[in-house]
C-alpha cells in the first residue's frame, strides 16, 4: 500500500517512518523546505520518498492529512482533488502563538474534520492519530501489548475504516471504535479523547461506554 503524506511535521514524519518500517511505500509532502523532506527520506530509506503535495495524493492508496489547521486549505489547493481517496485527517482546528495562546478557528459548534470535509468533495475521511502527541505512540509501540496506546477512530466510511485500523496496529497502536465522522470532535481539543497521551484500550473502552453508551 502507498500512504501519501502531507503534512510531514512531526505527527506526519512519525507515522511515516513507522509505515515504511512495517513496510509501506509513503511520500513526505508538503514542507517550506523540501530539502529537509528529502533528507527525511532518504534517512528512513528504500521505503520512503519526498514529492509535492500533488504528486502524494496521486501517489496514495490512503492519505495522511497532517499540516497545521491554519495551512490545511493551501494544503488541499496543492494537492488537488482528493475525491475517492481514504484521507486520514489528523488535525486540530486551533492556532498557537504566544500573545493569543491556542486559539480555536472553528465554531465550538462545529468540529475541524467537518470544516475540512468541505473542502474534500469526495475524499473517504477518517479521524484518527489526533488526540495524543506522536511520541507516546512512538514509546508505547515498544510496550506490551496492553500497555501500548489506544487509538480512536472515527468515519462514515466501513471500509475506509478497517484499513485504517490496520495502519493504527502496524503503526503500534490499538485501535478503537469512536463511531460516526460526527463524533470526531470528541479527539480534538478540549474533546474527551484528546490530550490521551497515556489512554490503554480497556480504559478507552471504558470512557467510550460512558460517553456513547456502547
Amino acid at each position: 500500500m502507498n500512504i501519501g503524506i502531507i503534512g510531514s511535521g512531526k505527527v506526519g514524519s512519525t507515522l511515516g517512518e513507522m509505515w515504511a518500517k512495517a513496510g509501506y511505500q509513503v511520500m513526505f509532502s508538503f514542507s517550506p523546505d523540501p530539502g529537509r523532506l528529502r533528507a527525511l527520506a532518504d534517512k528512513i530509506g528504500s521505503n520512503a520518498m519526498s514529492g509535492t503535495p500533488a504528486e502524494a495524493a496521486n501517489f496514495a492508496d490512503v492519505i495522511l492529512f497532517a499540516p497545521n489547521f491554519w495551512a490545511a486549505e493551501t494544503a488541499i489547493a496543492q494537492a488537488g482533488s482528493l475525491a475517492g481517496k481514504i484521507v486520514i485527517d489528523t488535525t486540530n482546528p486551533y492556532r498557537w502563538n504566544e500573545e493569543e495562546g491556542l486559539t480555536r478557528m472553528v465554531g465550538e459548534t462545529v468540529s475541524g474534520v467537518a470544516t475540512l470535509q468541505k473542502l474534500m468533495p469526495g475524499a473517504r475521511l477518517v479521524k484518527t492519530y489526533s488526540s495524543f502527541r506522536p511520541d507516546a505512540l512512538r514509546q508505547l509501540a515498544k510496550q506490551p501489548m496492553e500497555k501500548r496506546l489506544a487509538v480512536a477512530i472515527a468515519a462514515n466510511d466501513t471500509a475506509a475504516k478497517a484499513i485504517v485500523a490496520q495502519l493504527v496496529e502496524d503503526s503500534g497502536g490499538r485501535p478503537f471504535d469512536l463511531g460516526a465522522l460526527d463524533n470526531a470532535s470528541l479527539m480534538e481539543i478540549p474533546g474527551t479523547f484528546s490530550l490521551s497521551d497515556d489512554l490503554t484500550l480497556n480504559a478507552a473502552l471504558e470512557k467510550r461506554l460512558q460517553v456513547l453508551g456502547y
